[in-house]
């Protein structure tokens, strides 16, 4: 590739693409361009005639741009972080959401999760994804079926469940196990299944799904996009223009839009994504290193360690020597108040229920993200009692350490 070859923004990196994307030049508009687009407060748009009011009201064609008539049908500040992460994940297009429950939700109706159909969804998904999928599409006459698919014989289950969906995470959630998503791609391509990924604890910047052939990819922009704990969203990539278009419509019958404000936090964070991701994953391997070798500790889940069931796995398909930003571990001591006397003596990891934010955050999933399951189900997911789970942040490593030793100490004393 040649020097001139980069000016053109079709042969940026992925790296320069997360901070350029978006961005007007200085020499495409009038005078006084922003560096940074404005926020759009505006709940309606105004046009110069009624022809093109007529038109705009209409869904653009693909490669055209979007007009905008009322907010509940998107805004420029939300179509612009689309357009950024549709780029990154090399998928048609994207729609954002003011959650990523939304996101999964809307994502499960343009798939085709209505009466009738069956969805085969991983076992280890989040729990309120596995909640949405049991109190809303179940009792819609919607199957459920919950599956390991992470284990080496997913392919054949698909075959032989031939469902019409098929639901799996990257990396779950806590015990961070890798899916096979090539097998997993391969197997529902037979069956003619839509396959739908969360790829929240990815990103772009580590995996993209949609090089591995499955059809929609969901993100918790709440979560590494945004970064900063300090904006709700969600949103769905897609691989194909028609599942785009029903993205677009479930978005605004179900008024799920993003707010400009949200959209505008979020973009601001995917501009760093890389950059921090890069942090995350150096400070995580490190950590759970140490925590591997902790009095305290009887075992830690992270893909990183040679010893994990899908290393090799996670070696193939993630960015070289990028394993993630999240890990769990067990305390020796396999009880509720063990792990509580852990998180209440934490000082500079906080014990909160989000991930992915530049804080370390320390959460106990019995009774936060898996609260919903029954004993015997977290029993089933291997989430036993003095199981907890550490999203590790942009913090110096060896600080994160001194807390967590001290608290462990706390635990165990």
């Amino acid at each position: 590739m040649t020097l001139a070859d980069h000016h053109s923004s079709a042969a940026w990196k992925l790296e320069t693409q997360l901070v350029q994307d978006g961005r007007q030049r200085w020499n495409e508009g009038p005078a006084h361009v922003s560096i940074v687009q404005p926020i759009y407060a505006s709940t309606t748009y105004l046009h110069g005639n009624m022809e093109r009011l007529d038109q705009a009201f209409k869904s653009p064609a693909p490669g055209e741009k979007r007009s905008f008539v009322y907010a509940r049908q998107g805004n420029p500040n939300a179509t612009q972080l689309e357009e950024v992460l549709a780029r990154a994940e090399g998928g048609v297009g994207a729609v954002a959401f003011g959650s990523g429950m939304a996101a999964i939700h809307a994502a499960l109706l343009a798939a085709g999760a209505a009466p009738g159909a069956k969805i085969l969804a991983a076992q280890d998904l989040y729990g309120q994804t596995i909640a949405l999928l049991r109190q809303v599409f179940a009792p819609q006459g919607v199957e459920i079926v919950l599956c390991d698919l992470c284990c080496a014989s997913a392919a054949e289950r698909i075959r032989s469940e031939q469902p019409d969906i098929v639901f799996v995470e990257t990396i779950s959630n806590p015990l961070v196990k890798v899916t096979d998503l090539d097998a997993i791609s391969s197997a529902a391509r037979e069956v003619g299944a839509v396959t739908l990924v969360d790829s929240t604890f990815t990103t772009p910047c580590l995996l993209r799904p949609i090089e591995h052939g499955f059809d929609l990819v969901i993100h918790s922009a709440t979560k590494y996009l945004g970064g900063h704990g300090d904006s709700t969203g969600g949103l769905v990539v897609s691989a194909r223009e028609s599942l785009l278009q029903s993205l677009r419509s479930y978005a605004s019958l179900l008024g799920a839009m993003l707010s400009p404000f949200e959209s505008y936090l979020i973009l601001r964070g995917v501009k760093t994504l890389a950059l921090r991701m890069e942090r995350h994953c150096e400070n995580a391997l490190r950590i759970a290193h140490f925590l591997r070798d902790h009095p305290a500790v009887a075992r830690v889940h992270y893909p990183g360690l040679p010893e994990h069931p899908q290393h090799e796995q996670a070696r193939r398909l993630l960015a070289p020597g990028r394993f993630g930003g999240l890990l769990s571990f067990e305390l020796k001591q396999q009880t509720r108040a063990a792990a509580f006397r852990f998180m209440d003596s934490l000082q500079l990891c906080a014990p909160a229920t989000s991930l992915g934010d530049v804080h370390t955050l320390v959460s106990y999933p019995p009774i936060s993200s898996h609260r919903d399951l029954s004993r015997a189900e977290l029993q089933q997911a291997g989430i036993t009692e003095g199981c907890v789970r550490l999203s590790v942040g942009i913090e110096d490593a060896e600080d994160i350490m001194h807390d967590l030793d001290q608290a462990l100490q706390q635990a165990t004393a």
